[in-house]
């Protein structure tokens, strides 16, 4: 039996994952396999049904919509998609606004034989691991951590801060009001709990 594979590409905003994850796609694209584009419908920054990169890139994508709730139903109805189906490789942009039973998705792809590749921000704007993307992480045979440069001081960033008209607590707020920083400035500026 072949079973396929997992790989994630994590960081914080401005690093460039949505950017691996469409070369990674369409690598697999040149090399003649079918390959599928999907995101959550919770990210509309860019428009629908496309994964969009800051620099403006993009690719044709299907909108995931997970708000439902049994999520056991919603993850069989996604198997099912026939673009789903008939894919060598999955290609899934912002994996950190789905749900837990996502991993569930993640492990019956992979069983049927799927490359799988992810991308999604590894911490929230305080500086905590993000929702369901460090147990992906956990079970990815490789993991890529990308940094954007800081808007500060110009080092690594670690995290992705509020800017200052982003003033609330939630940890979700779909938007470019984020500014990169690496740690030092992170707890400086005050965007890390």
């Amino acid at each position: 039996m072949e079973v396929g594979t997992l790989e994630i590409d994590v960081g914080g905003m401005f690093a460039e994952k949505s950017t691996s994850l469409i070369r990674k796609g369409k690598r697999h694209i040149l090399a003649g396999r079918n390959v599928v584009f999907l995101k959550p419908k919770k990210d509309d920054r860019y428009g629908d049904e496309i994964v969009a990169t800051h620099d403006g890139r993009v690719h044709k994508a299907l909108n995931i919509n997970y708000e439902i709730t049994d999520d056991q139903e919603w993850i069989t109805d996604f198997v099912i998609f026939p673009e789903v189906e008939q894919a060598d490789v999955v290609c899934i942009d912002e994996v950190q606004f789905f749900p837990y039973a996502f991993i569930e998705l993640v492990d019956e792809l992979i069983y049927k034989g799927k490359k799988v590749y992810l991308a999604g921000l590894d911490l929230d704007r305080f500086g905590n691991p993000f929702g369901v993307v460090p147990a992906l992480m956990a079970k990815a045979e490789h993991v890529e951590k990308h940094h954007a440069v800081c808007g500060f001081c110009g080092n690594d960033a670690w995290v992705s801060i509020g800017s200052d008209d982003l003033k609330n607590d939630d940890q979700v707020n779909v938007g470019n009001d984020y500014i990169p920083a690496c740690r030092s400035c992170a707890y400086e500026k005050g965007g890390v709990k």
